[in-house]
């Protein structure tokens, strides 16, 4: 056998006492050695030190103990070599350096990237020596710099990356890895009794490297050594220290590890010593004709993924239950995604509520089509959490033919149970809660649209809307996922992902405005008195063509008018004034007009039904399916974009119902969420708070019936209904408060009449969050009262144009117009300043 290296310890006859000898520190033997080199103008160095101690700091690492990229805390260390002999005689400052303006420096540059994921305690160590060593910034030659961090190895008091950097001897650089006390649980000693349990040992260790190489997996260094020290055991310390060397050495041939300086310490082995042990400095030659160590790694697969919950055995799963289910797909997204929504009706499976739709870049196997991701809250009777996984699992595999050619590679249709009831799961195949949903904003968004802001996960005790403001403010490491940020999506079934342009960035709004130009085909509409009504079809033809040249994305046709005090046309009358404009279009021999959106602008089923089939996009329904509940269905069955316009009462009565009552419902819950900064207080305003939440309750309450038809929330477009049932001060209100139409959150509450275990239906919440808000002000009466051009509703264009720029700056996704030419720029210009969007 290959005898120990030799280490600092003196031999007793029962245990060995750590001797550590009186050397003079690698920093300053570095300094001697650099002292000796010729310097510009003849200089010699100086060994005389200004230092910075422990900068506290937030910084993202890299992966910490837990795999996630998250903020964590360091210090930053800096000593400086310089001469201050000069500083010392004069009592003058500028002959040293200034450790205030190095501190400042240092603590600026990790403030303003505290979002940036450094990836390793190296790289920080290394951008701080930049700063350190930079002339004009009053640097030194010579810098130290050691970066702490006492929160990335659980195990561990503190790891530390330790470098030095050298403008003028670059060959002396040296980096170190360092572990304070890692302390494990192993079985060490000679004696029979030191034989019978585990006992404490505690690890420093010092890794010279020859740089940062991002091979080199420091938090699996530390695996390594845990899982080996701590799945053998030992009769010597001697030995513990050097197998630590020669693991190191084994698992991480190629990556420029230079030394391994290893001390291992036995704090309990004596109770009048605090520690006894040994340590060893050692290198490759040491292990040269050494026999491989053989080493069984603990699987830490998906199967073999370990929490504290108890498993599904023994219990009972009668009765009614309600669980989360993530959705995604990369081929043929929509028709996949509906198809697997209709196969659970085939397993008594309800589909209670959807999140938004959502288009997120792969992760893991980066050259593959963008997925589209949703959540789905479910209710069913009976099925235990094991015949849910089967089911979801037979329309994957079965019914929609998923083929798993390679680990996260394409798929028709992946379906995951993220929860269930409160159940906490933990087998081989199945794991509830998932245990990747709090590191996926493509799960946690859409998911945190259906939970309310108190609901915790079951795990961490914290709420799932805290974890996502969490991770909204990371950023994903490029070889995992190119970009984490989510683009909600409207989908509309007549054209492709790639040709619609209803996506939107509803995080940091960064997404372009969409302009729906107005055509409207009635003989009594406030604004343009029926400037179309008795124009040729082919003349209609021709203006809606200008209004796409001029920049209209959405053609909005209307056959009634909506003004208040106006009457309704018979629906054969309102069939007649828009089917055959919407044929034509389609029709139409130039391709920019005949793939325009088209938007139908009716509140009645059967015109929608019969808009849709020949060729139109979307519903727009000023009455929020109040005056006509089939139109529900109908949207539910077209899979068609719908616009749920506020309004109360009816176009005769509307303009005396503008009253709103704060909520007096104790079932009902009302939030305001912003999913980047979390829940917010109301605002200071008693009659503007129960507006605002007026408008919002009373558009949700009608969005969850449209649920119960079958509607999905990625169909809906919110619209707070400027000019309905609304004065001049509320219509000024929803311009200037936009942007509380995506923050709005409700949840209803509801008395259980059936079985008291079933947890179906109790409770249903919605958010605003991740949908598209339309703003409508165009030439509306209270412009005219505002600008007192009472009579002139075309005169209004540049009051019009200023609500559409409020209205951009308070996030809107659509502005409806009826001057398409002159709002184009206002439009381009409001999205350059509020958006950074041109």
């Amino acid at each position: 056998m290959t005898s120990i290296p030799s280490t600092q310890f003196i031999k007793t006859s029962t245990f060995t006492i750590l001797f550590t000898k009186l050397i003079k520190p690698n920093w300053v033997h570095f300094s001697k050695r650099i002292s000796n080199k010729k310097l510009h103008h003849t200089s010699i160095m100086s060994t005389d030190l200004v230092f910075v101690k422990e900068i506290s700091a937030t910084a993202i690492t890299g992966k910490d103990a837990w795999n996630r990229p998250s903020p964590q805390p360091i210090t930053i260390s800096v000593s400086l070599n310089t001469d201050f002999h000069k500083a010392s005689i004069t009592d003058n400052l500028k002959y040293s350096v200034n450790y205030a303006v190095l501190t400042r420096h240092i603590s600026d540059f990790i403030k303003s990237n505290e979002h940036k994921n450094f990836k390793s305690l190296g790289s920080i160590a290394e951008a701080v020596s930049q700063l350190a060593l930079d002339e004009k910034s009053g640097g030194s030659e010579i810098a130290k710099v050691v970066v702490k961090s006492p929160k990335s190895e659980i195990r561990a008091d503190s790891v530390e990356y330790e470098l030095i950097r050298s403008r003028i001897d670059p060959s002396a650089n040296t980096d170190t890895y360092n572990v304070t006390k890692l302390r494990l649980l192993t079985i060490i000693g000679v004696f029979t009794f030191e034989r019978l349990q585990k006992q404490i040992v505690d690890i420093d260790l010092k890794i010279k490297i020859k740089k940062d190489d991002p091979r080199l997996d420091f938090h699996k260094v530390v695996h390594d050594i845990v899982e080996y020290v701590e799945s053998s055991n030992f009769k010597t310390v001697e030995a513990l220290v050097f197998k630590i060397g020669q693991l190191t050495f084994q698992n991480y041939p190629n990556v420029g590890i230079e030394s391994v300086d290893a001390k291992v310490t036995k704090p309990n082995a004596f109770s009048h010593v605090e520690g006894v042990g040994v340590s060893s400095l050692m290198t490759p030659k040491n292990f040269t004709d050494v026999e491989p160590l053989a080493v069984e790694h603990v699987s830490q697969e998906k199967g073999d993924f370990n929490l504290p919950v108890e498993n599904e055995k023994g219990q009972g799963y009668k009765g009614g239950h309600v669980a989360f289910i993530a959705i995604g797909s990369n081929i043929n997204q929509m028709e996949n995604i509906t198809k697997a929504l209709e196969k659970l009706k085939t397993y008594d499976i309800t589909l209670e509520s959807t999140s938004s739709m959502y288009i997120s870049k792969p992760m893991y196997h980066l050259d593959q089509p963008d997925f589209f991701n949703a959540v789905a809250k479910v209710s069913f009777v009976d099925h235990s959490p094991h015949k849910l996984l089967e089911i979801l699992k037979e329309i994957e595999y079965q019914h929609l033919a998923r083929i798993k050619e390679i680990e996260n590679g394409p798929r028709t249709i992946d379906l995951d149970i993220l929860l269930y009831d409160n159940v906490q799961i933990n087998t081989s195949n199945l794991i509830i809660p998932h245990k990747l949903m709090l590191e996926r904003t493509f799960v946690l968004q859409p998911l945190c649209e259906l939970l309310p802001p108190d609901q915790t996960h079951p795990i961490s005790a914290e709420p799932f809307h805290d974890h996502l403001q969490q991770l909204l403010t990371n950023k994903p490491e490029d070889h995992v996922q190119k970009d984490s940020s989510l683009l909600q999506f409207i989908p509309v079934p007549r054209i492709s992902t790639k040709d619609n342009v209803m996506k939107f960035d509803q995080i940091n709004y960064k997404s372009p405005t969409l302009l729906m130009g107005i055509l409207n085909m009635t003989p009594d509409s406030f604004s343009d008195a029926g400037k179309y009504y008795s124009s040729s079809l082919d003349e209609i033809i021709e203006e809606a063509g200008k209004l796409v040249q001029q920049g209209a994305q959405i053609i909005d046709i209307g056959g009634v008018s909506t003004r208040p005090g106006s009457s309704e046309p018979s629906e054969k009358e309102e069939i007649e004034r828009v089917l055959p404009l919407v044929k034509k279009i389609r029709e139409s021999t130039d391709p920019s007009l005949a793939n325009v959106l088209i938007s139908v602008d009716t509140y009645r089923s059967n015109v929608a039904k019969q808009c849709l089939e020949a060729g139109a996009d979307i519903i727009n329904d000023i009455s929020m399916g109040r005056y006509d509940e089939h139109i529900f269905q109908v949207v539910a069955e077209y899979g068609c974009p719908y616009i749920m316009n506020h309004s109360r009462g009816t176009p005769q009565t509307m303009s005396k119902l503008t009253k709103y009552q704060p909520n007096k419902n104790d079932d009902i819950i009302e939030y305001v969420i912003d999913p980047k900064s979390g829940q917010q207080e109301s605002l200071n305003n008693p009659e503007l708070n129960n507006f605002l939440n007026g408008v919002s309750r009373e558009l949700s309450l009608q969005i969850l019936k449209s649920f119960r038809a079958g509607v999905k929330k990625w169909q809906v477009i919110l619209d707070p209904g400027v000019g309905f049932a609304k004065d001049l001060n509320q219509n000024l209100a929803i311009i200037a408060n936009g942007s509380f139409f995506k923050k709005y959150s409700i949840q209803v509450n509801s008395q259980n009449q059936g079985d008291p275990s079933s947890q179906t239906h109790l409770s249903t919440y919605l958010s605003f969050n991740g949908m598209s808000v339309l703003i409508g002000t165009s030439r509306k009466k209270f412009l005219g009262t505002v600008t007192g051009k009472v009579d002139s509703p075309s005169d209004r264009v540049m009051a019009t144009a200023a609500t559409v720029t409020s209205s951009i700056e308070q996030h809107a996704d659509f502005v409806r117009v009826h001057d398409v030419d002159k709002c184009k720029d206002v439009v381009i210009t409001s999205d350059a300043i509020y958006k950074d969007v041109f």
